[in-house]
């Protein structure tokens, strides 16, 4: 059946007509954008009319980072804690944690949860003594605000194989109790794999369900392409499921994790097969050819992981997780079978360090076809803006977190900086890092920036066809064109004719995907 949106604002993102009144919707794609007269005399007998009472309607967003399974269990299964929750408070969230129906029976059931935030602790009580004590014989596992350092019990550390002889494992610290070899359980990156790679995987239901969950509530931001940025062999079996089961009303650009055992939910041999068989957990909706590196960690106290510039403006090579001379082989493997590879990089080191290996391939390859991507970009040294556009490299900025003062981000996310170096740039949401993937309030941020502001339009574009440019779909979608997958939003406002600080409130009433609607708020107003 076909579907007719009538009496709308629709911003097209398509440059030769940017506004129309109507589309008409056959067979999940776009075959009349124009005016109402246009589309009702095009529209089949059976077509559903849609009157949109003059709402704004604008293609589906695209979320150039998140994290759709880990979102999804951190919300919908594992242990939740209080914001900023003292030691007490942890203690009673953890007791009301159904963890056990998480996996199956005859696994021992671990507590997982988060984030616990160090800042919140007194001194000396970030230590797992207060987890022995109200958990003694569960293993528990919580990890911090910014995901990237965790806290567990002495169960968990013996069953990962972790004792106070153990020394710091490359590209993480096991902290210690002042002056003695005494673990306090806190696990700095790196550090935590061991742990979390004793985590028993859960029941296969759990991941389709958390995934589902992840992509219903993109739905209500008006999300309708992501690049998951942590594809595990556990979230590409969830996907593949879901769109076998025509239950995926989501475009996923998958980037399958490399040797970040992690986030990757699997042992480094165990990524490296999956990556190799990449090829077979593609499915209608799920694009494979993609790899995410991790070269750094995070810009945050107290353990600020990222790697910076050194007082000589030479690359610190301290939180640099992978070795220059083993990023590069990769990047030339990955680079030469196609792959399109997204770099984690927090600071100004990994930044320059990424771009000095991107370099080397473009060199030894001599290919500039296969784009490449620098996640985060939150802080970029200022000679190398001009390189992302030489070394065809995407700078993608996320999270969107730099509308929120207590970051303390302010002197990153230079957009008019990378955009005026001609550099292609993405917007994502990083979420689980945020509450929800919701990329509006993102979007105003962009649009008061001072001097790195930009204009409205322009962001509208990057979280568009800009983004559907960058993974490689902009003759498929991304904009309101005839032919292109009818994937729409439809808003409670138009953001082209309120005050900017308007714009972050803003509320979808309707996600159509390939022309079904897939989110309807109950009041849509149509």
């Amino acid at each position: 059946m076909a579907t007719a949106l009538l009496n709308g604002r629709i911003h097209t993102v398509d440059p030769v007509v940017p506004w129309v009144q109507a589309a008409l919707i056959e067979d999940g794609a776009f075959t009349i954008v124009g005016s109402d007269d246009e589309v009702r005399s095009a529209a089949p007998d059976d077509t559903e009319f849609i009157d949109l009472h003059g709402h704004l309607a604008m293609p589906g967003l695209h979320d150039a980072h998140t994290h759709l399974l880990f979102s999804g269990l951190k919300f919908r299964h594992e242990a939740r804690l209080t914001p900023s929750g003292t030691p007490g408070e942890i203690v009673r969230d953890l007791q009301e944690c159904q963890c056990g129906e998480l996996v199956d029976e005859g696994e021992l059931a671990w507590i997982v949860g988060g984030e616990f935030v160090p800042s919140a602790f007194e001194e000396g009580e970030l230590d797992r003594s207060f987890l022995d004590r109200a958990v003694p014989d569960q293993p528990v596992f919580l990890y911090d605000y910014t995901i990237h350092h965790g806290l567990a019990n002495t169960k968990a550390l013996e069953i990962a194989g972790l004792s106070d002889d153990t020394p710091d494992p490359p590209g993480g610290r096991l902290m210690r109790r002042p002056g003695t070899n005494q673990l306090t359980g806190e696990l700095v990156e790196q550090a935590r794999w061991p742990v979390m790679r004793a985590i028993p995987d859960y029941r296969s239901e759990i991941y389709r369900d958390a995934v589902g969950w992840a992509a219903s509530t993109c739905h209500r931001y008006g999300i309708t392409s992501v690049q998951e940025a942590s594809a595990s062999p556990q979230a590409l079996a969830a996907f593949r499921d879901l769109d076998d089961a025509d239950d995926l009303n989501l475009h996923v650009a998958a980037h399958l994790v490399w040797r970040e055992e992690g986030f990757g939910m699997a042992t480094t041999a165990e990524l490296e097969r999956t990556i190799a068989e990449h090829a077979s957990h593609a499915s209608t909706h799920v694009d494979t050819k993609r790899i995410k590196i991790w070269l750094d960690g995070a810009p945050l106290p107290p353990h600020m992981t990222h790697a910076d510039l050194d007082e000589h403006g030479n690359i610190d090579p301290r939180n640099i997780l992978v070795a220059p001379d083993q990023l590069a082989q990769a990047l030339c493997r990955f680079d030469e079978a196609g792959l399109s590879v997204k770099i984690h990089c927090a600071g100004k080191g990994s930044v320059r360090a990424a771009l000095d290996a991107f370099d080397s391939v473009r060199r030894i390859n001599g290919n500039r076809t296969t784009t490449h991507e620098i996640a985060h970009c939150t802080f970029i040294p200022d000679q190398d803006y001009e390189r992302f556009k030489h070394l065809n490299v995407v700078a993608e900025m996320s999270p969107a977190i730099w509308h929120i003062p207590e970051y303390g981000l302010d002197d990153g996310f230079k957009f008019r900086t990378v955009l005026d170096s001609g550099a292609t740039m993405t917007i994502g949401s990083d979420w689980i890092i945020t509450p929800n993937p919701n990329l509006f309030p993102a979007l105003q941020g962009m649009l008061q920036r001072g001097p790195e502001s930009i204009d409205l339009t322009t962001a509208v574009q990057l979280l568009t066809l800009g983004g559907a440019q960058v993974v490689g779909r902009a003759q498929l979608r991304g904009s309101i064109s005839p032919g292109k997958s009818a994937d729409l939003i439809v808003l409670d406002r138009n953001i082209f004719e309120i005050p900017t600080d308007q714009i972050g409130t803003t509320r979808v009433l309707r996600t159509v995907f390939e022309g079904r609607t897939v989110f309807l708020a109950e009041d849509d107003g149509s």
